[in-house]
């Protein structure tokens, strides 16, 4: 029987299935702008099942601080109640990119999950492994500052052993001193990774995001962010169109703007059409650039990045006068 695993960006319709696969995760159907997840799927012998789930979003700084300050059971829940109650902790566009800029962004690991009594040992770790990619793949590219997780049964617990970055905040043996009666179950947590804990273990799929090395150079727009993520998931200009909703001409457009961008910084990228480089060429070099440098593709305030120039400029040509005696 041949078996194999892969994995792809949810689509709204895999959800109800999603949530099934631990029911104690409830909360992670949450979507939005902040929010990416993905599922693995088995293939097997022409079938194809979904067997895992991970989901994650940015959240409101002072919601990640206020639940570490204070700890409780059930995290995803109240994301999950902000939204609903319109004043969701979920970051929006501008603060994901203004948290990014600065390298502070707080996210919550909302749902991490396989179908158990289902999979064999082996499998389960293929699933891990896959989960752990997509992450990487999915979340590539931002400026990190803290991850939050809520473990829910010793299961959760005893995977976290295996991460040196996670730090068990509280086992929330604190609250359940002041509310005996509550319905959470005992063997819950909040693990947090940090960029000191991140220090300890350099290798995880995850250390990337706590290293802010490179800044994004070709300034692109949000919309033109968008379009190149769908053409790296080999989406064409058509099934773009439908899924930015937007016109094909319009999608054209947008590729034009991006050549223009690139070409005026990195010319060998997008050469002038006389030398013969055609269109799809380009979109092959700039599309393999950011694969590389997923950097460009993420929300920046660029005017950080230009204040800091000017500064650098100002300092350069600073010629301090001569001591007056």
């Amino acid at each position: 029987m041949e078996a194999f695993f892969s994995w792809r960006k949810t689509r709204a319709s895999d959800l109800p299935e999603c949530v099934r696969l631990h029911p104690a995760k409830s909360g992670a159907e949450v979507m939005g702008h902040a929010s990416r997840s993905a599922v693995v799927e088995l293939n097997c012998n022409g079938k194809v099942e979904l067997v895992g789930f991970g989901f994650a979003t940015f959240v409101q700084k002072g919601f990640a601080e206020a639940e570490v300050q204070e700890p409780r059971p059930g995290l995803n829940s109240r994301i999950l109640e902000s939204v609903v109650g319109g004043n969701s902790v979920v970051a929006s566009y501008e603060e994901v990119r203004e948290a990014n800029t600065h390298g502070g962004l707080d996210q919550v690991i909302l749902d991490t999950s396989w179908k158990d009594g289902f999979l064999t040992a082996t499998q389960r770790d293929e699933v891990r492994v896959m989960l752990g990619r997509s992450y990487q793949d999915l979340f590539s590219g931002y400026r990190f500052s803290r991850i939050l997780t809520e473990l829910v049964d010793e299961l959760d617990l005893w995977h976290v052993h295996g991460h040196r970055s996670f730090r068990i905040v509280d086992r929330f043996e604190t609250f359940r001193e002041a509310n005996p009666e509550t319905s959470w179950n005992h063997d819950r947590a909040l693990a947090v990774v940090t960029v000191d804990s991140m220090r300890e273990d350099p290798h995880s799929v995850a250390a990337g995001l706590f290293q802010h090395h490179s800044e994004p150079q070709f300034r692109f727009t949000r919309v033109e962010q968008e379009l190149l993520e769908a053409a790296l998931e080999g989406v064409d200009d058509t099934s773009a169109s439908k899924t930015l909703f937007v016109s094909v001409p319009a999608i054209k457009r947008r590729w034009a703007g991006i050549f223009e961008r690139v070409a005026a910084i990195r010319p060998d990228l997008c050469p002038s059409d006389g030398d013969g480089t055609r269109g799809i060429q380009k979109r092959q070099r700039v599309l393999a650039y950011v694969r590389n440098h997923p950097e460009e593709l993420r929300p920046f305030d660029f005017s950080v990045l230009e204040n800091k120039h000017r500064r650098t400029a100002s300092s350069a040509t600073f010629t301090p006068g001569l001591p007056i005696g």
